[in-house]
């Protein structure tokens, strides 16, 4: 009796084991409950047609908006944010600055 060999199927010179039926039943049933769960997160604009998207930057903030053929809109504001670096008190009476004590000082990543 011989030894019934797996179909191989060769990528890049990479032997690949094909799927079985059983795997690709349970990858689709995780990609079906990742999709739910991504459509619930703006339920408002799931199944509607898209008209135009555009973007465009000003003042430093960047704005996304998507627009659909029944005339709403989606839209996303990204702003940069305020970060602190340093906190020091300095004596400028001499025109130098002279630290006279470092409060906080960000370290460099």
């Amino acid at each position: 009796m011989s030894k019934k060999k797996s179909k191989r199927v060769m990528v890049d010179a990479i032997p690949i084991k094909p799927v079985s039926a059983a795997e690709h039943r349970r990858l689709d049933r995780r990609i079906k409950k990742k999709y739910e769960k991504v459509r619930k997160r703006y339920r408002e604009v799931h199944g509607k047609r898209v008209d135009w998207i555009s973007h465009w930057v000003e003042e430093g903030i960047l704005f996304l908006t998507v627009r659909f053929t029944d005339g709403k809109c989606f839209s996303i504001t990204y702003s940069p944010c305020a970060i602190l670096d340093s906190v020091d008190f300095s004596d400028m009476s001499t025109g130098d600055e002279v630290i006279l004590k470092q409060y906080y000082q960000r370290p460099n990543l």
